[in-house]
């Protein structure tokens, strides 16, 4: 007889993808974290004997997803597993097929881990700079110690500086003279000398050894990006990114500095997660160019404010209310020792300056990357993320503003919300006639028709929704009319298409069907997301407004959609929502990772990294969030794709609008089948 006893679940919370949800007591790891749409290896068949599928669970209380986490919420380590650690040296994880929830945790999947990778925009950008960088190699002949010489070793190498290099008055780092008298005394005629800004000997190394290298970091606070250069050259030997550690403590920023707040060690493994981050990403990158992180020399650093102060191990608490005053704004150079970073030991760090509470020296390296206050024209410089810093610049002024956007353009509190990994839905189509949809999913090259009929093959089949498919799939919907212009599903469009519907008195709609989703249940475009969507661009346009109008401009030429989102981020559905203001779309251009650039830039240039604190001078900042007329602009913005504005570029290049919903056909469309005509 069946029992009408619901089962026991816990809340499983798997990072740094963000899935989340419900999973029944006593289940493995392994099949809980693929009923939520997290693939991890496992080439044993959960049989504990690859270690392919290798978790770690994150202790604490993580008041951001209302969970305690502990060991304990999984089931004790069993023999078998135990003796696997044991023999191959694992400390700190659990085998995701041998461990069973048994109560509310949160688990981060170690890149390795991972079926399905997150995909992270870290491509450098080809940019002109003039090198120039802080640490450079001299070769110097030094003479010979003598019985009527009685200067000492350090004495005989800054004279031989200053005569044959003009370095006055040098001074060495501590850790440069335990090796000095070994590097003159190997029969070599000279030593190479490693300086920084001619002032500081970093390292002395026998003989010529040509060889300097220098790491570019952009913090983020959804992902980490590390360049390796060499400081010859000016050369990209390199590129590693990851999820930024942090975010098991919280997606936005706001919740990090809420969990430093609450928790007595929050900040300390919060500066620590940085560190750690950093760290991990320079001795990765150093070893697929063959080098050592012993071999990095100097290092920038940027990060939004919060990231900032976080990685300088600075309490963030002050950004997390008005006057959101910074602790320090300025550039800093610093020894990486200091930090804690596993670099060179004598190795110099530059940390690029803040603009203000919440414009930060990620935001000057954009600045710096892309230089709109040397042009003519007017440019509005977008960096989209869980908060989004804006500048409106040209020769004459540079108005800067952030804007709390939130982290919906990222897939978070978004109900089939994820970060951009294989299986995301990142491009979405809706047909204006019959409503029905056809997109794509990361790690697989064709477009996904409603009409498929399944089992799809592995990579097409869908996990849930990035934030540019999320973007894309509400701009869609609101252009075939089943959204109304106040982000309302349509209850007429229900009596015609049975993707419409209504649980409640809220719509939705069943973007793809469970036998086309890796979960096999359907995923679906909820009322709950459209407003958050709604909310993020209607913060983000406000943003842009206020900045327009304390310029005194009703229109910008140039638009630049900066950072990871931004690269992904379709302009013309961007604009249909009413994110940006109205532009020529071809002049709506995606720079990258254009604060990774601009470390990149100052790496390679001390006259940039002067250029970067003029830039911080020059840089006027509006405070908007206490601005009076910003809750009108953000009400206004609510509406597709704004209640005030016209957009001529966008009407120009839209098809009709509102054309009636025809009933959907009742073909179905095998998996092999080419493409619809």
């Amino acid at each position: 007889m069946p029992s009408d006893i619901a089962p026991v679940t816990h809340q499983l919370i798997l990072m740094p993808s963000g899935l989340r949800g419900p999973v029944e007591h006593g289940m493995d790891v392994l099949h809980a974290a693929r009923t939520l749409g997290v693939e991890l290896e496992s080439i044993c068949g959960g049989r504990q004997t690859c270690g392919k599928c290798q978790v770690v669970v994150e202790e604490g209380r993580f008041p951001k997803h209302a969970i305690a986490s502990s060991s304990a919420s999984l089931s004790p380590i069993a023999a078998v597993e135990a003796e696997y650690c044991t023999e191959h040296g694992i400390v700190g994880r659990r085998l995701a097929c041998a461990a069973q929830v048994v109560g509310d945790v949160l688990i981060t999947v170690p890149e390795e881990s991972q079926a399905r990778k997150q995909i992270i925009a870290k491509a450098a950008t080809e940019r002109s700079v003039v090198l120039h960088p802080a640490v450079r190699q001299v070769y110097v002949e030094v003479e010979l110690a003598g019985l009527e010489d009685r200067r000492s070793d350090w004495q005989r190498v800054a004279a031989a500086l200053e005569s044959q290099w003009q370095v006055h008055n040098p001074v060495p780092d501590v850790r440069v003279l335990p090796g000095l008298q070994a590097a003159l005394r190997t029969g070599e005629p000279g030593v190479m000398v490693s300086l920084w800004r001619d002032s500081e000997v970093l390292r002395v190394d026998a003989g010529y050894r040509d060889s300097a290298y220098g790491l570019a970091v952009d913090i983020g606070s959804t992902t980490v990006v590390a360049h390796l250069c060499d400081l010859r050259t000016g050369a990209i030997l390199g590129t590693q990114a990851m999820m930024n550690p942090q975010v098991r403590y919280g997606e936005d920023l706001m919740s990090r500095v809420s969990y430093g707040m609450m928790e007595p060690q929050g900040v300390a493994r919060l500066h620590r997660a940085a560190i750690q981050a950093v760290n991990e990403l320079a001795e990765r990158v150093a070893a697929a160019a063959g080098l050592s992180s012993e071999d990095i020399l100097d290092a920038v650093i940027v990060g939004n404010s919060v990231m900032h102060h976080l990685f300088l191990g600075i309490d963030p608490v002050e950004l997390g209310g008005a006057p959101f005053a910074l602790a320090v704004d300025t550039p800093l150079d610093l020894k990486a020792r200091d930090l804690g970073l596993r670099l060179h030991p004598a190795a110099r760090v530059h940390v690029l300056p803040c603009i203000a509470g919440h414009v930060g020296a990620d935001h000057v390296a954009v600045l710096l990357a892309e230089a709109p206050h040397t042009r003519d024209e007017l440019a509005l410089v977008i960096d989209v993320g869980t908060n989004a810093e804006i500048s409106l610049a040209d020769r004459e002024r540079i108005l800067c503003a952030s804007s709390p956007t939130g982290p919906a353009f990222e897939g978070a509190q978004i109900s089939h919300g994820q970060r951009a990994a294989a299986g995301a839905i990142e491009r979405v189509r809706v047909d204006p006639e019959s409503g029905e949809p056809r997109y794509k999913v990361l790690g697989h090259e064709a477009w996904i028709e409603a009409d498929t009929v399944g089992p799809l093959p592995e990579p097409a089949r869908a996990t849930g929704i990035c934030g540019s498919g999320i973007v894309e799939v509400v701009a869609e919907l609101f252009l075939a009319g089943i959204l109304d212009s106040d982000g309302r599903f349509n209850e007429a469009a229900a009596g015609r298409n049975p993707r419409v519907r209504f649980p409640t008195r809220a719509g939705e709609y069943v973007l793809a069907e469970a036998g086309l989703t890796a979960t096999e249940a359907p995923i679906i475009v909820t009322q709950n997301d459209v407003r958050a969507i709604q909310l993020a661009k209607a913060a983000l346009y406000a943003g842009t407004k206020l900045l327009m109008a304390h310029r005194g401009v009703d229109h910008v030429d140039r638009i630049a959609l900066a950072g990871a989102f931004g690269s992904y981020l379709s302009p013309r559905h961007a604009m249909i929502l009413g994110m940006i203001p109205d532009c020529d779309l071809e002049r709506v251009t995606a720079v990258g990772n254009a604060a990774g650039d601009g470390a990149r830039l100052a790496l390679l240039s001390t006259d940039l990294r002067d250029e970067a604190a003029h830039i911080q001078t020059l840089a006027e900042h509006v405070q908007i969030a206490t601005d009076a007329s910003f809750q009108d602009e953000f009400v206004a913005a609510m509406a597709f794709p704004n209640a005030r504005d016209a957009f001529p570029h966008l009407v120009a290049v839209l098809p009709k609008r509102g054309a009636p919903l025809a009933r959907r056909s009742q073909r179905r469309r095998p998996v092999n089948a080419g493409p619809s005509r």
